[in-house]
């Protein structure tokens, strides 16, 4: 079938982007193909897009690593899918082939899942890497409980969101980091406890306040770079300090005296689906729950439509958007 989608022939910024007509291959066995409805973006893709990434394009390339839609056609030996169901993609990490940017993907099935009932399409595309990403690290590579302090940095973005959000559902207190007041009330709904600016706050001063003295319990930070030291200053004795990535361009270095005298504890996390598989069924099963409890919600922030998405593309580049960026491919 043909399809319009979004393809780049080199790496650079929105402007390398070209929407095209491509064919979208049958499902081979083990496959099926996706009507997509809406596409949201990640930063992933920039570091993608840019060759960043640890997974290289093979040019020209697909892009896009969350999609979710309704299910077209199905391939010989799935099982547990539909013609007409309403599915998700989890984060695809074979991008070149199976980029989720355009009207159409064919994909194996093992990288789909059932969208929740309760979910239209541009919540359901910005539920799964999210939330994954931070049952992962906040549940499985360690345990948050109820009562502990949990700073969460970068606290306007998809993850930070997810996490925040998983805090309250288990117990735990949510401190989101922001650098901009502008950002502050976002982050606040989003689910923190307690929000702080960095651009006209003091972190160390503020994390001392809000907890008495004790410190964060955890740290759940996706930048690195030069603020890495302040982090540990603001942890508690024993404390946890998870890097779940490396947004930042300068170098992290480890606040070695800091992390002894407290006996710091530090993790590094990435969703590299399918390595536990019994870890990602746990994770699908607590935030499905959570969704139909009410607890969890996905937090859309933007939503472009498909003919604007060099706009989406930049506005994620620019990162001055709160939550997930969609675009609707269909209504």
């Amino acid at each position: 079938m043909k399809a319009q989608a979004v393809r780049f022939y080199r790496h650079g910024g929105p402007e390398v982007l070209k929407v095209e007509s491509v064919t979208v291959p049958d499902p081979a066995p083990g496959e099926l193909t996706i009507a997509v409805e809406a596409f949201a973006l990640n930063r992933a893709d920039t570091f993608f897009r840019e060759g960043w990434h640890p997974i290289k394009p093979v040019f020209p390339s697909r892009i896009g690593y969350e999609a979710a839609g309704r299910v077209v056609a199905i391939g010989d030996e799935v099982t547990g899918f539909a013609v007409g169901d309403r599915v998700a993609t989890l984060p695809v990490m074979e991008v070149n082939r199976y980029g989720g940017y355009g009207e159409a993907m064919t994909i194996p099935a093992r990288l789909v899942v059932p969208s929740p009932a309760e979910l239209g399409p541009a919540e359901s595309t910005a539920l799964w890497a999210s939330f994954m990403t931070a049952y992962g690290a906040l549940v499985e590579l360690v345990t948050i409980e109820a009562g502990q302090w949990v700073l969460c940095t970068a606290a306007s973005s998809s993850v930070a969101n997810a996490a925040m959000q998983i805090c309250l559902a288990i117990g735990a207190k949510p401190i989101g980091v922001t650098q901009t007041r502008a950002k502050a009330a976002a982050v606040r709904e989003a689910g923190a406890t307690e929000v702080i600016v960095t651009e006209d706050e003091d972190l160390v001063a503020r994390i001392t306040d809000i907890t008495g003295g004790a410190g964060a319990h955890y740290i759940f930070d996706p930048i690195g770079g030069p603020g890495f030291g302040l982090l540990a200053q603001a942890a508690a004795p024993h404390g946890t300090i998870i890097l779940y990535g490396a947004t930042s361009p300068e170098t992290t270095e480890l606040p070695v005296i800091a992390a002894v005298n407290k006996n710091l504890t530090f993790a590094c996390y990435a969703m590299l689906l399918g390595e536990q598989p019994d870890r990602d069924e746990r994770a699908q099963k607590f935030i499905r729950d959570g969704i139909a409890a009410k607890r969890l919600r996905p937090r859309v922030g933007h939503q472009l439509d498909f003919g604007h998405v060099h706009d989406a593309v930049a506005l994620l580049d620019s990162m001055k958007h709160s939550g997930k960026i969609v675009v609707r491919v269909a209504d």
